[in-house]
């Protein structure tokens, strides 16, 4: 089970400084991060689409951008793409 959650974990972390990347025009960082999870997530079973609605709707859930004035949207994108975990991705 742990090693489960850690990968679903890894895999959220990728999929979520993938698209802080996409929104700043990073398209290489994007991929980037995508690509150090791609055997995890070929690993997955049943439906891949339903499976990346779940990560884009907790992704949703998990940034409320909506709540945010335009000022605190990018802050917190920026906070997101520069933190150490994007970072690593991105290499």
């Amino acid at each position: 089970m742990t090693a489960c959650s850690s990968d679903e974990s890894r895999i959220y972390d990728a999929y979520k400084c993938a698209n802080v990347a996409q929104i700043l025009g990073r398209q290489e960082q994007a991929s980037a991060a995508v690509m150090k999870v791609k055997p995890l997530l070929d690993q997955k079973t049943g439906n891949p689409g339903q499976y990346m609605m779940g990560l884009r709707d907790k992704f949703t859930d998990d940034m409320a951008l909506y709540k945010l004035s335009p000022r605190g949207q990018a802050e917190k994108i920026s906070d997101i793409y520069e933190s150490g975990t994007c970072q690593k991705l991105y290499q």
